[in-house]
C-alpha cells in the first residue's frame, strides 16, 4: 500500500530541497537551486573605503609590535622568576634537612655529656676534700630578681657584716 503524498517534511522546503514521503521513507524529489543574489556595482568611493579598511596603518603596525614585545618581555621575567624561586625553595628544603641533622646531633652530643658527669663523685669531692656543707637555714637569703635571670651584688648582704 504506497502512498503517494507529497507533504513538506521541512519547513523551509523552499530554500533547500523538496522530498516526497511514501510510507515509511522519504524520496528526493529535486533540488531547488539557491539563488545567488545578483551583485551590484560598488562605487568607486566605497571601494576606496573598504580597501583603506583592510590595511593596517603604519601605528597601528608599531603599536601591536610593542605591545606583543612588551608582552614577550613579561613572559620571558615570569618564568626567569619562577625559576628563581623554584632553585631557592630546593635549596631551602636542603639547608632544612641539614638543620635537623645538625640539631638531632647536637642533641646526641648533649646527652652524652650529661650523661658523662657523675655528679655523686662531684658531691663526695666537695664534701670529703674541700670541706664543703650544705648551708643553713641562717645563711640562705631570698631576693626578688624582678623579671631578670640573675641579681647583680653592687653592696653587701645586710646581717652578713
Amino acid at each position: 500500500m504506497a502512498r503517494n503524498d507529497r507533504r513538506r517534511v521541512n519547513s523551509r522546503a523552499d530554500q533547500y530541497e523538496r522530498y516526497i514521503y511514501e510510507g515509511n521513507t522519504v524520496r528526493k524529489i529535486q533540488a531547488i537551486p539557491q539563488e545567488v543574489p545578483e551583485r551590484r556595482p560598488v562605487s568607486r568611493t566605497a571601494s576606496k573605503n573598504r580597501a583603506k579598511a583592510r590595511r593596517m596603518s603604519r601605528g597601528y603596525v608599531m603599536f601591536l609590535a610593542l605591545i606583543s614585545t612588551a608582552a614577550l618581555f613579561m613572559c620571558v621575567r615570569y618564568l626567569q622568576l619562577k625559576s628563581v624561586i623554584t632553585t631557592q625553595t630546593k635549596e631551602i628544603a636542603v639547608i632544612e634537612s641539614d638543620l635537623s641533622q645538625l640539631k638531632a646531633d647536637n642533641d646526641a652530643l648533649y646527652n652524652s655529656v650529661l650523661a658523662s658527669v657523675d655528679l655523686e663523685y662531684i658531691k663526695e669531692v666537695a664534701m670529703d676534700q674541700l670541706g664543703m656543707d650544705y648551708p643553713g637555714e641562717d645563711q640562705i637569703y631570698q631576693f626578688d630578681t624582678a623579671g631578670n635571670s640573675y641579681v647583680r651584688q653592687y653592696r653587701n648582704i645586710p646581717g652578713t657584716e
